[in-house]
């Protein structure tokens, strides 16, 4: 089995005016015996259009600057790379991920290029907000829960690359945890229920 992490960095939350700034892809062999291995990655900044329309805070939070982004190709340079790591997976995986989908639906559409056939996906936010409900967690976001279960990782964190390994890393240790979890669909997605003061904005 192929299952490929995916994590994006944004120049905002509103797809409609703001853009991804870097992607990173890990995919793994996930073996019958439970084995995993690294079967490739990719990471890449990738050269916002507009800038301007930046949110300050996500790019304080992305550690966004001109100097580190000056070389950094543009969407459609990477987009093939992206779409056959995506089209490769028998399933993906990540931290609250129709948020990073449907960017990269915009990214495609934006670019004129065919939105990848996007597989199943299991959400580690879904079960975070299981066991949140069940009173076993105090928050669902990426920096806490990686916090609360030990999570160890090399590179920044708001990196995308180290968002894909603390998401790996965090989904073997939710799933230990708890077995209530599924797979959702790019049509069908998990959704953050509504009416919980508590959430975090995004991820």
């Amino acid at each position: 089995m192929i299952i490929t992490v995916l994590d994006t960095e944004t120049t905002g939350l509103n797809r409609s005016e703001h853009e991804i700034i870097e992607i990173a892809l890990i995919s793994y062999i996930i073996a019958a015996n439970g084995d995993k291995y690294v079967l490739k990655t990719f990471e890449s900044k990738i050269k916002p259009g507009h800038i301007e329309s930046a949110s300050p805070e996500a790019l304080k939070i992305n550690g966004y600057s001109e100097e580190a982004w000056s070389s950094a190709p543009r969407f459609e340079e990477v987009y093939l790379e992206i779409k056959e790591m995506i089209e490769e997976s028998e399933c993906l995986l990540g931290q609250n991920l129709i948020f990073d989908l449907r960017f990269l639906e915009s990214a495609c559409k934006k670019s004129s290029k065919q939105v990848p056939n996007f597989p199943m996906y299991f959400d580690t936010k879904q079960v975070a907000d299981y066991l949140f409900e069940s009173n076993w967690i105090e928050r669902t976001n990426l920096d806490y829960l990686c916090s609360r279960f030990n999570i160890n990782f090399e590179g920044r964190a708001h990196t995308a690359l180290a968002d894909c390994k603390r998401t790996m890393q965090l989904w073997e240790k939710l799933t230990k945890e708890c077995d209530n979890y599924e797979p959702f669909t790019f049509e069908n997605p998990y959704e953050r229920k509504r009416g919980y003061k508590r959430w975090s904005t995004r991820k």
